[in-house]
């Protein structure tokens, strides 16, 4: 095969397959991730590589941290509770805050990219990464603000009640609601950049329907939280059957993220938001499309036959 007709298949597919039909769409929501996944998996390579870029200076601190801490674990008279490991991780903590802070708008970007390819739209990448940065930056600016204040917040919260609760075991229900109201904001940021890109909110109105969405379907959004999770939970157990290769496993897991994961869970997530969306909210918007990227229910009425021109 000549060199010319290798890329034209490769941009235009194979000269004689035949046009993909109604019939041909996803039937549900798992197909249609498939089918997106199958035909977007090596460009989620350079999603995840474009992504990161925004998140260099919080991988340089963390990394420094995680080199000094590792130094300090090597002193046998430093242990977790020292004084001075918790203030290197407080520390850590509060400087992490500023670099996820400005990760919001590029989110928003990657978020909107990502949402038209989890409906099987097409997207120009570069393009319309930047028009949503420009367009949703006042919003998605607050929103990581709060995602990189709540770890340091925790940090210092369990820290001032944890100590508390040695006198009282009463202090021990604000640690609880810290860490509750954490995981909710985690849940709630699966939601609140896909609801930002798509519909015309204001900053509040986000947040109240990402609320409502993860506390009405709180199963969901735990497991596809837990679904995002998956592969760190596999490493952690790994490392806990075979410590010694606890080395490869982190290096696996590191080049893992740094090539394919950052992307592919983010795609899981905005699959999940679209879901929500066109099931919760587009069906109280009159004309929004539903179950966008599917075969629809009837099918069988949208085929075209020639006696219908008849």
């Amino acid at each position: 095969m000549a060199f010319k007709d290798m890329m034209n298949n490769y941009f235009y597919g194979k000269q004689g397959k035949a046009d993909m039909t109604v019939a041909d769409l996803p039937a549900n929501r798992l197909e249609l991730f498939g089918a997106v996944l199958k035909v977007r998996w090596s460009s989620l390579v350079g999603i995840n590589l474009l992504y990161l870029v925004c998140w260099i200076p919080a991988i340089i601190w963390t990394v420094m941290n995680l080199v000094l801490m590792n130094g300090m674990q090597l002193n046998e008279s430093v242990t977790y509770a020292n004084e001075d490991f918790l203030n290197v991780i407080s520390m850590w903590l509060m400087i992490l805050w500023p670099c996820i802070a400005i990760t919001g708008p590029f989110n928003a970007g990657i978020t909107y990219v990502l949402r038209n390819w989890a409906r099987d739209q097409h997207s120009f990448v570069l393009s319309d990464f930047w028009d949503a940065v420009k367009g949703n930056w006042k919003q998605a600016l607050p929103v990581s603000i709060i995602t990189g204040a709540l770890p340091f917040l925790v940090f210092i919260g369990v820290q001032f009640y944890g100590d508390m609760a040695k006198a009282s075991p009463i202090f021990m229900l604000p640690v609880a609601l810290l860490v509750l109201a954490a995981i909710i904001w985690s849940m709630m940021t699966m939601l609140m950049y896909v609801l930002m890109v798509t519909y015309e909110l204001k900053l509040r109105d986000v947040i109240r329907n990402a609320l409502l969405l993860t506390i009405g379907r709180l199963p969901f959004a735990v497991l596809f939280k837990l679904l995002t999770l998956a592969v760190p939970i596999l490493a952690v157990v790994l490392i806990r059957l075979l410590p010694g290769a606890t080395q490869y496993i982190l290096l696996g897991l590191t080049l893992l993220y740094f090539v394919f994961m950052v992307a592919f869970n983010k795609l899981i997530t905005v699959s999940y938001a679209n879901w929500l969306c066109e099931t919760f909210m587009n069906t109280r918007i009159e004309g929004a499309a539903t179950n966008i990227g599917l075969r629809p229910e009837n099918w069988d009425d949208t085929e075209y036959r020639p006696e219908d021109d008849e």
